[in-house]
């Protein structure tokens, strides 16, 4: 899972623009000319570099150096690491599958299909924050395929999967009630999910509210059994 933690690491490094992109000279800098970069900070991720760049006017290779300026942690380290993909001549298509190689998940795709069917809810988990863990993984099972009614079937048993995995993985008297009712898609089942959760934390806080207000009657005294005062108060004589 680490390498998984790396590619988010990646996506967010293009969250903020460098203090050298203030005087970042880009195209044909050698000429004395400079191209539009005012909109390098609003780029977050790989499409917004490429529609920005349409708007800037960017060539790939204006691209190419944009990336390499916003790199860093890790990313940057990799890129200094590799000199073909340092020089000025790189361009973003190559920069872009060099990353994507290094960062990207290798796990096997058995590895997350097992993940889903082991899945079950944290202790402290709500209903609907273990519906999202489950989503996560079952979108790494999904093949892709260029066929789109093919592509819709797998999509279509990826989604019954996800169900019965959810379904499966609740715990406690949520996932008894969800089981019971048999829900015959996601959103259903987590909408049954969300609900019991909620109607379960109710009856806790009734019940904690119902021991706070405890009146001295309902006192059983442990020295005479009886009612109505505890056994430090209790005035019955002890046995001999």
């Amino acid at each position: 899972m680490a390498r998984v933690g790396e590619m988010e690491v990646l996506q967010t490094q293009m969250e903020e623009l460098r203090l050298q992109l203030e005087t970042l000279r880009i195209g044909e800098a050698h000429r004395g000319q400079s191209k539009e970069v005012s909109l390098v900070a609003g780029i977050k991720e790989w499409t917004g570099i490429e529609t920005l760049a349409k708007v800037s006017g960017w060539t790939s290779h204006d691209k190419a150096s944009i990336v390499k300026a916003k790199l860093q942690g890790l990313a940057l380290q990799f890129l200094k690491g590799r000199e073909e993909l340092g020089r000025d001549g790189c361009s973003l298509e190559v920069l872009r599958q060099a990353l994507i190689e290094r960062f990207s998940d290798k796990l096997p795709d058995q590895y997350y299909d097992t993940g889903l069917q082991d899945a079950f809810q944290g202790k402290n988990e709500s209903a609907e924050e273990f519906s999202d863990s489950c989503r996560k993984i079952c979108l790494r099972t999904i093949r892709k395929v260029n066929d789109e009614e093919t592509q819709r079937l797998i999509n279509e048993e990826a989604e019954r999967r996800l169900l019965a995995a959810y379904v499966h993985g609740l715990r406690g008297i949520v996932g008894q009630q969800v089981q019971f009712q048999m829900p015959s898609t996601m959103e259903q089942a987590v909408r049954l999910a969300v609900t019991v959760e909620n109607v379960e934390k109710h009856k806790q806080l009734t019940e904690s509210v119902k021991n706070v207000f405890i009146t001295r009657s309902d006192v059983e005294c442990f020295r005479c059994r009886k009612r109505g005062h505890y056994a430090r108060d209790c005035r019955q004589e002890t046995p001999p």
